[in-house]
This record gives structure tokens, C-alpha cells and sequence, in this order.
């Protein structure tokens, strides 16, 4: 829906004179009972006069309904109020032959005042009439399309325009190290892709202090400089994913296919690593000549990926990706410009939260009874995603009503990467079991059946309690 006015943020000097205008003006309090990004209610009394106003619809087809009611019923509803009580005087002036609209809210958004000019106004008006008004230069910006302005975002969160930052200083305090985390710095009442891009800028920083580690490595000691590589990568991801709305979509698709590649580089790496890690656990047990040789043909893979990923952090390809990406995170081009870019960050923490569980829920329907390491996997990654990104972002609303639901995801995605290992263990005393030659590996064969036999019992444990575990996790509310 096209917006029949606009709006514009005033200079607190217009408090000033705001007495002197001798202009109508009307007194207003105002509250919200519903505020869901597509449908809003909210009760005003203007006056002695109390409506109910309620808007449905998302932005570009929108319904509002308009109702008369009784005082005693406005105060009724009052005690169910969601945010703070608005309250403010609304002045009606005119610049030539058009009638505008200050509004000068008081108590909490004390110094808030905006000038609404309908657009068949502006329309009316020559070129800079309003600028050059006596209300003109009392102008500080035009924030018809900052949702943070509108008056339910005003009522959850306040006034924006007490938090001023610069991101691009933001950003250079993230390279000097001023700044350590995103958190110290992030509001909840920013612009929602501001406080995105500096999540990302973090993470690109610290892509690069870890590649760092791995090249100056040399060996193949550095699983720890892997993981946590990975780790970061997966964060990207996990943000990007959930707020793709607020990119380019060519350029998203652009930097999602690179993130995925920098997993994929490091993956056969990884892999071998744990390989190597049950092999050298099984042989402390067996202390077996065949075992040893086969973590020496190990150990030799896994150095040869290891230069193949230091031969790919010198890439041209690696180049051009962290340069993309730095520019994707900066640059603003065709990104971070729509509504719900700008709408405040605790909000949209508080919209994505409840649609990424909605998400894990059904997952979890769709795999219920699927006892197989695709659906596990499945799970276990779904899992994993949610519990990135409520470690990432609920430090940012009130994290209290969803400490039992992080601690629950997290126990159950325990569960599934303890399984994970288990069937990698198990797969790898298969193979050992299939090359071993009963003579000449009697001892070891003994032991690595026992060791079968134990991890195929867990196996059917864990099919057996899993879903009587995850219907738990579906009964938590907050």
C-alpha cells in the first residue's frame, strides 16, 4: 500500500515554539493490544473521543476498520496493553494553502516530534516551499520509510533517534579491535539489517584470523583452526539464510554458494581427522602393527588436504569470495533497503525465533518414526541451526522465556551428534572387520566385534527414545 503522507523527523528545538504557534491541536493517548507484522490493533482517545483501529494485511494491501467505543471499555483493554502508553499533541498548521500535522509525544518519548504532510500536499507545493517554510528548517530527515517510526515500533521499543551510530564507524572499531563483539555495541532499537551487517562483518574478520592460523600452521595440528573456521562459516550461513529478505538476491545466492564452498573445501579434512582420532583410540586399546599403518596412510591424506586448503586460501577463487563478501556486508547497493530491513532488530529477533522453531517443529512431524541417518542428519542439522541462531540473537530481547527451550534444543542436539560419532565409529570398525584376516588379526578382530556388537545396541537404543524424546521437546511453550 502506497502511504498517502509523509513523514518527517523534527529538530528537538521545535519543542521551543511549539506553544507560541497558536494553531488547533488535540491531546492523544494511544496503545496497542496485537502488533504481528501483519495485523495491528490498536485503541486511541483523542480528546473525549475512544476508537478501536485495527490494520490487517501485510504492507502493499493493507485494510484499516475504524470503531467507536466506550471509555470504560478503552481503559478495560488498557490493562492489556502491549509496550508503552503513547501519548502525545497533535498540532495542526498550515504552510500556504496545507494543512499538516506535528505530532509532540510526551513522558517517555519526551523530545520526539514528527511533521506529517499528506502527499496531495507535497503534490500541491513547488519545489522546496516546505524546506523553505518557517516549519522547513526544523527538518532533520525524512523517515517516511523507517518503520521504526511507526507508532507500534515507538511503543515496543522507543524513541530510535536516542541511539544514533555510525555503522561504517562500527565497522572500523570491529578492525581495531575496540569494539571485541557484536553484542557490545548492537541495540535492539536498530535498523534490523545494520545490526545483521554487523554480525557478518564480525564473522568476516574472523574468517580471516583463522585462515591466518591454518596457513601459519604448516601441519596437520590444526583441527582446532579448522573447526572453529567451520564453526564461523556456519554462522554466516545460519544468518544469512534467516534474513534473506533484507539482501540482493543475486548477491545472496552469490555469497551462500561460496560459504557452502568453504565447508566443502575444509570437509574431506575434517573427516580424516576423526578418522584418525578413533583409529589412534582403538590402537591405545590393541597397540596393533595394522592399525598403526593405517593411521600413517591417514595422517599422509590429511596432510595432503591440509595443502590443499592452504593452496586454496591463496587462491584467485578464495580472493574473489572475501572480497565479494566484504563487499556484500559494506556496500549497500540494491540491499538493505526495504521495510523489513529497517524494522527494529528486537523485533525481528522475536519474528524469526518463533518462525525458526515453527520450522524445527516440522521438521520433526514430517521425520517422525524415520529411523534411518538421512532424517538424523536432517534433524541434527535443523537442531543445530536453531541453536546457533538463539545463541547469536536472544542476548538481544528478553532471553528469559526461551532459556528452557535452548537448553532443551541443546541436550537433544547432544544427543544426535553423540549418535553421529557413534555411527562414524561403527562405520570405521566395519571396514577395519572387512580387510582384517582372522589369522593374522585374531586379537583385533576379537576386540573390534565386541565393540560392534556394544555400538549396535546403543544404535537400537537410540531409535527406540528418540522420538520419545523429541515429542518432549515439542510440549515446551514460551
Amino acid at each position: 500500500m502506497h502511504k498517502e503522507y509523509k513523514r518527517f523527523l523534527l529538530k528537538q528545538e521545535i519543542s521551543e515554539i511549539l506553544g507560541d504557534l497558536r494553531t488547533k491541536f488535540s491531546t492523544s493517548d494511544i496503545f496497542f493490544t496485537k502488533i504481528k507484522f501483519c495485523k495491528e490493533i490498536k485503541y486511541e482517545r483523542t480528546d473525549d473521543i475512544c476508537q478501536k483501529i485495527v490494520q490487517s494485511g501485510a504492507r502493499h494491501i493493507q485494510t484499516v476498520t475504524y470503531k467507536r467505543i466506550s471509555k470504560k471499555k478503552y481503559v478495560h483493554k488498557k490493562l492489556h496493553k502491549q509496550g508503552n502508553l503513547l501519548n502525545l499533541k497533535i498540532y495542526q498548521i498550515k504552510v500556504g494553502e496545507c494543512t499538516m500535522y506535528i505530532e509532540a509525544y510526551d513522558k517517555r518519548l519526551q523530545g520526539l516530534c514528527m511533521l506529517t504532510v499528506p502527499d496531495n500536499c507535497l503534490r500541491q507545493m513547488q519545489a522546496h516551499t516546505l524546506q523553505n517554510s518557517y516549519i522547513g528548517k526544523f527538518i532533520e530527515e525524512d523517515v517516511t520509510d523507517d518503520p521504526r517510526y511507526e507508532q507500534k515500533y515507538l511503543a515496543l521499543f522507543g524513541n530510535p533517534a536516542k541511539y544514533p551510530y555510525n555503522i561504517y564507524a562500527i565497522f572500523k572499531d570491529l578492525e581495531q579491535k575496540r569494539i571485541h563483539q557484536p553484542y557490545e555495541i548492537i541495540f535492539k532499537e536498530m535498523k534490523s539489517a545494520d545490526a545483521i551487517r554487523i554480525y557478518l562483518y564480525k564473522s568476516y574478520l574472523d574468517l580471516h584470523k583463522y585462515m591466518k592460523k591454518i596457513q601459519s600452521s604448516k601441519t596437520v595440528q590444526n583441527v582446532n583452526e579448522t573447526e572453529q573456521f567451520r564453526n564461523e562459516v556456519q554462522h554466516i550461513i545460519t544468518i544469512i539464510k534467516n534474513y534473506e529478505e533484507i539482501f540482493d538476491e543475486q548477491q545472496y545466492r552469490k555469497i551462500l554458494l561460496h560459504m557452502m564452498t568453504l565447508l566443502s573445501v575444509t570437509k574431506t579434512y575434517m573427516d580424516l581427522r576423526l578418522i584418525a582420532a578413533k583409529i589412534t583410540k582403538l590402537n591405545n586399546k590393541l597397540n596393533s602393527t595394522y592399525l598403526s599403518e593405517m593411521l600413517q596412510n591417514v595422517q599422509k591424506k590429511t596432510l595432503l588436504e591440509t595443502h590443499k586448503i592452504n593452496n586454496y586460501f591463496n587462491s584467485r577463487e578464495f580472493q574473489i569470495i572475501s572480497s565479494q563478501f566484504q563487499r556484500f556486508i559494506r556496500e549497500k547497493n540494491n540491499s538493505y533497503t526495504n521495510y523489513e530491513s529497517q524494522i527494529p532488530f528486537g523485533y525481528s529477533v522475536e519474528i524469526k525465533i518463533s518462525v525458526k522453531y515453527g520450522e524445527l517443529l516440522q521438521t520433526i512431524k514430517f521425520l517422525d518414526g524415520c529411523n534411518d541417518e538421512k532424517s538424523y542428519e536432517k534433524l541434527k542439522n535443523t537442531f543445530r541451526e536453531f541453536i546457533y541462531f538463539m545463541k547469536i540473537f536472544t542476548r538481544h530481547i528478553d532471553s528469559d522465556k526461551y532459556a528452557t527451550l535452548l537448553k532443551k534444543a541443546e541436550e537433544t542436539h547432544r544427543l544426535l551428534e553423540k549418535y553421529t560419532h557413534q555411527n562414524r565409529y561403527l562405520l570405521i570398525i566395519k571396514m577395519l572387520l572387512s580387510h582384517m584376516n582372522q589369522q593374522e588379526h585374531n586379537k583385533e578382530l576379537t576386540y573390534l566385534h565386541k565393540k560392534e556388537k556394544r555400538l549396535m545396541q546403543h544404535k537400537r537404543e537410540f531409535d527406540q527414545n528418540i522420538f520419545r524424546d523429541l515429542e518432549k521437546f515439542q510440549n515446551i511453550t514460551f
